[in-house]
């Protein structure tokens, strides 16, 4: 006796072999405080955003920063007395939280903590999900860096100095 067919969606794991960075989600907090005043931070999520890892707040991802979508990415903006911030897009695995809701949000930030990339990127767009023929298959979104924060191990610009 033969079943019938009952078509599935594919796991999202042939995707995952091209992740070559790990970065840690950052997510927007304010805290208030006794006086009436507030205070904001940048604090790691936590929940777990990356169903291959199961890592909390961690999420694996391929950030390429020679890549601009042509017609959906945001052209890099004129900066004069800096060096320009580095601008790519970043793809990863979609994980969706109880009420389908994608983890990763617009206005969140990465810091690369593992992988070829280094650095902290804004997520400033919504985070296009791309179809395959049976549903989502992975997320795009255009990141930007965020040169003003710098955390340990980041880089430092003169040999000696403290970030």
């Amino acid at each position: 006796m033969t079943t019938p067919y009952t078509p599935f969606a594919p796991s999202q794991a042939g995707l995952a072999v091209f992740y070559t960075s790990t970065v840690q989600v950052l997510r927007l907090t304010e805290t208030l405080q006794a006086g009436g005043g507030m205070t904001m931070s940048w604090q790691p999520v936590t929940t777990i955003v990356d169903p291959l890892t199961s890592v909390v707040g961690q999420l694996r991802c391929r950030i390429d920063l020679t890549h601009l979508r042509p017609g959906k990415d945001l052209p890099s903006p004129m900066v004069a007395g800096r060096a320009p911030d580095r601008v790519g897009v970043m793809y990863f695995s979609l994980s969706p939280d109880a009420n389908g809701a994608p983890q990763v949000l617009a206005a969140d930030r990465v810091r690369c903590v593992a992988g070829p990339i280094f650095g902290t990127f804004e997520v400033r767009l919504i985070p296009d999900v791309a179809q395959d023929l049976t549903g989502a298959h992975h997320a795009e979104v255009q990141v930007i860096e965020v040169s003003q924060q710098l955390g340990t191990g980041s880089p430092t610009p003169f040999p000696g100095s403290q970030p």
